[in-house]
């Protein structure tokens, strides 16, 4: 305790050096911590769960180039699945389970939108979610039972209290009650959902079925997995299995999710931030140390006297940690003020989760502060404990040149700045190249909605009652067009979906040499085509008067042609490995080759870093179940929402959610944008931690030269010349970082651009801008306190010496 008091008091000598470096590193722990935060829960996704190692995704590998799948053979009529998983020895469980992401239940009359998750009772024995409340009984093992999620609860009743027992309406009709309350798990869940309900609620559910498994303990998954692949080649002609480990899904892009119930995540995100973090961290201790480091320095004397007075070297370390420790402790808790002030803002603005985790803040904290002070107090310690004390004595006053090791702290902080400055504009540069390059089809002013969604049901009616069933829905149909057709808010509308949603996955054709590619396949029609304005390079687009649904003709893109070294449209065949679509039709035993009609120039459906994929696009008139798009008169955005709400509260009723192409074209660069706004704002935090330590510098510097400015002054010298002389030292330092930091920034644009298709040109005016920032806020830190420097009357200067 006496160490700590004695620490307080020598600091508190001299206030405003302390709270500056206080402030500075403040404002750096408080950055590192918001990442560091987010990292965690980035990489601890899943980690709720007790079993986390034993848990697997059921997918299937395809022996060709086709992008493995998130699939699982199952039956839910008989509740027969995959025997190869149900029986082997190796795996405790199998918890079968299908997704409805847009589908739809009914409490009081009104429809809500939900996402469903299809399982019975081994899902919630497999995953461990935390329950609020329940009625004591085995969730999911009545039919009628339901599994709801607190948020989701909160939606429907406005509150999450005594829920359970109430009822709701499913969408095919039944009433299902409300068993168990799920709370939001610690840690992230990959898997999202409103609400869970029994496989056994109907008998078919027209969904294709996923899976999750729970292995015996000791199992080797490698090794499971490799059983797995010989089995195929003993002559099995089912598609072999391979489990992926629930805990590496989330980072994982290998495997075709199809829908959004599945989190993805993007690791070199995290590796971004993280590198953020340490640039920061790095700046806050340069700048720590080298204020500290000039307390040091006016304190040489006190340091001096007390190793001519027999003080030991230990002494004198314990002496340095504990103003560490103090210091530190200070700007910490400074830091977590910051955090839970800002933490609502940086989460909402920069989409940084800041989810309380107890245990993880507090060893984070007891981190930083057991581990700073002992890197920040190595410095001080070895310059003063090796120095003769007559030299501590000494060393104020007598020269006003900074020591080399200040010099290499200021040019490290100036560096990263520089770097982070450069990279940040880049990043802004290459976003805005990304959000509006030319993608060859048109995204102004078209809105999506969904109108007409298909109970679960649907194919499980009895005959008649499925009959009335789409009697009803062809009438609904049917008003929705009369009313689109006559509105004149549209140029156009269609059923159907935008071509950023085209699956980078699909179908196998066959090259001229024989080899299967995979391409990429989507259905449009001609009004789907002219909507978007595909432009034709040669041949022709659909004619509706010569080309049926499901003929066997193909329009591909350049890719595609160049893919197959296609030269002559018109005798060109493409043969499929197996049959695309399935009708009633007479020739569902062949699988004849696709002519080629026409060829459309390359789109940019994908995100812009990866080259647009081959294309085929098959004829086929969108289904009323999917989207509604319309392309909305230029200037009647508002009145064509409210015009379509009207219509859907007139036809459907229920929640009305809508979206527009431009929107979700944007949002497939929300990492993007994430990485660009992180940096500028932590690039402006960096400045300012640098421009606190300069300013301390600074201010040492001059007040250990007023002497000689006076000096000067007395001998002719101008506030001019005083302010070049005081300035061009900085600016040295400046210039040299600058260089240094030119390559370094290069390099990291480079890396980070390594696996781009397309990329925004490095310009010129980035480098400059950056020298130009940061030579500005050098400037007007320094200029301040040098021109109050050289305007002091000289006799006061002297006699103030």
């Amino acid at each position: 305790m006496k160490i700590l008091l004695l620490a307080i008091r020598s600091l508190s000598r001299f206030r405003l050096y302390t709270v500056i470096n206080i402030l500075g590193l403040a404002m750096s722990l408080t950055c590192v911590m918001i990442i560091s935060r987010h990292v965690y829960r980035e990489l601890t996704v899943d980690h709720f769960n007790k079993n986390l190692d034993r848990i697997c995704l059921v997918t299937q590998h395809f022996e060709q180039e086709i992008m493995p799948r998130f699939y699982y053979n199952f039956n839910p009529g008989t509740g027969i699945g995959d025997a190869r998983l149900v029986n082997n020895p190796s795996v405790e469980k199998v918890a079968p389970f299908s997704s409805f992401t847009e589908d739809y239940i009914t409490v009081n009359d009104k429809k809500y939108n939900a996402r469903i998750l299809v399982a019975d009772t081994a899902f919630l024995q497999i995953l461990d979610y935390p329950v609020v409340s329940d009625n004591k009984q085995i969730p999911l093992q009545d039919p009628q039972g339901a599994v709801i999620t607190r948020n989701f609860a909160r939606k429907l009743f406005g509150t999450d209290k005594d829920i359970v027992g109430k009822s709701i309406q499913h969408s095919n009709g039944k009433t299902i009650t409300i068993t168990t309350v799920l709370d939001e798990p610690v840690d992230k869940s990959s898997i999202q959902f409103d609400l869970l309900v029994s496989l056994q609620l109907q008998e078919r559910w027209g969904r294709a079925f996923h899976a999750l498994v729970l292995l015996a303990p000791g199992t080797d998954i490698d090794k499971l997995n490799k059983e797995f692949i010989n089995s195929k080649k003993g002559g099995s002609k089912e598609i072999p299995n391979q489990l992926l480990p629930l805990g590496k899904s989330y980072f994982d892009k290998t495997v075709n999710m199809f829908d959004d119930t599945y989190l993805r995540g993007n690791y070199n995100n995290v590796l971004v931030l993280s590198g953020v973090a340490f640039l920061i961290l790095l700046i806050g201790i340069f700048n720590f140390i080298n204020i500290y480091t000039v307390l040091m320095l006016k304190r040489a004397r006190e340091l001096g006297m007390k190793k001519v007075f027999g003080a030991r070297a230990f002494q004198m370390l314990v002496q340095l940690v504990g103003e560490n420790i103090v210091m530190i402790g200070c700007a910490l808790f400074i830091a977590w003020i910051l955090i839970e002030i800002s933490g609502g803002a940086i989460e909402s603005t920069l989409g940084i989760s800041q989810v309380n985790n107890l245990t993880f803040d507090l060893l984070l904290s007891i981190g930083i502060l057991l581990l700073l002070p002992a890197i920040t107090s190595v410095y001080p310690f070895i310059k003063y404990n090796y120095t003769p004390p007559i030299t501590s004595l000494r060393s104020v006053n007598t020269s006003g040149n900074s020591v080399v090791s200040r010099a290499v702290f200021i040019v490290f902080q100036y560096i990263i700045t520089c770097c982070l400055i450069i990279v940040s504009l880049f990043f802004m540069k290459q976003l805005h190249f990304m959000l509006n390059t030319d993608l060859g089809y048109k995204t102004k002013d078209i809105i999506k909605a969904q109108f007409i969604k298909h109970p679960s049901n649907v194919w499980s009616m009895p005959d008649e009652d499925r009959t009335k069933y789409f009697n009803n829905i062809n009438r609904l149909d049917g008003e929705i067009k009369q009313k689109m057709n006559a509105s004149p808010l549209f140029l156009q509308w269609v059923y159907g979906d935008s071509p950023h949603t085209i699956q980078e996955s699909g179908i196998r054709l066959k090259t001229a040499e024989g080899e299967y590619k995979e391409v990429c396949s989507e259905f449009m029609s001609a009004k789907n085509i002219q909507m978007y304005g595909l432009q034709l390079k040669e041949g022709r687009f659909w004619n509706d008067s010569i080309d049926n649904t499901n003929d066997y003709k193909f329009i591909i893109n350049e890719t595609a042609q160049k893919l197959f070294g296609i030269t002559d449209i018109e005798t060109t065949l493409l043969q499929p490995d197996s049959r695309l679509w399935s009708t009633s039709r007479a020739d569902m035993e062949t699988n004849p080759p696709y002519h080629i009609i026409g060829v459309v120039k390359d789109f940019k459906f994908t995100h812009l870093s990866k080259p647009t994929p081959p294309l085929v696009i098959s004829n086929f008139e969108g289904f009323n179940t999917q989207k509604l798009m319309a392309l909305i008169v230029p200037g009647k955005k508002q009145e064509a929402i409210a015009f379509l709400k009207k219509l859907h509260d007139d036809t459907v009723s229920g929640e009305f959610e809508y979206s527009f192409v431009e929107d979700e074209v944007s949002a497939l660069y929300k990492d993007d944008k994430k990485a660009a706004y992180i940096y500028s704002l932590f690039t402006v935090i960096a400045i300012l931690i640098s421009s606190l330590g300069l300013f301390s510098l600074s201010l040492f510097d001059v007040q250990q030269r007023y002497r000689e400015i006076a000096i000067r002054k007395v001998n002719g010298a101008t506030t001019r010349t005083v302010m070049q002389m005081m300035l061009r030292k900085y600016f040295k330092l400046l210039g040299l970082a600058f260089v240094i930091s030119l390559p370094v920034s290069l390099l990291a644009i480079f890396k980070y651009l390594e696996n781009f298709a397309n990329k925004a040109p490095i310009s010129w005016w980035i480098f400059a801008v950056a020298l130009l920032i940061t030579a500005g806020i050098s400037l007007a830190t320094l200029i301040w306190q040098i021109r109050k420097a050289a305007e002091t009357d000289p006799a006061k200067a002297m006699k103030a010496e």
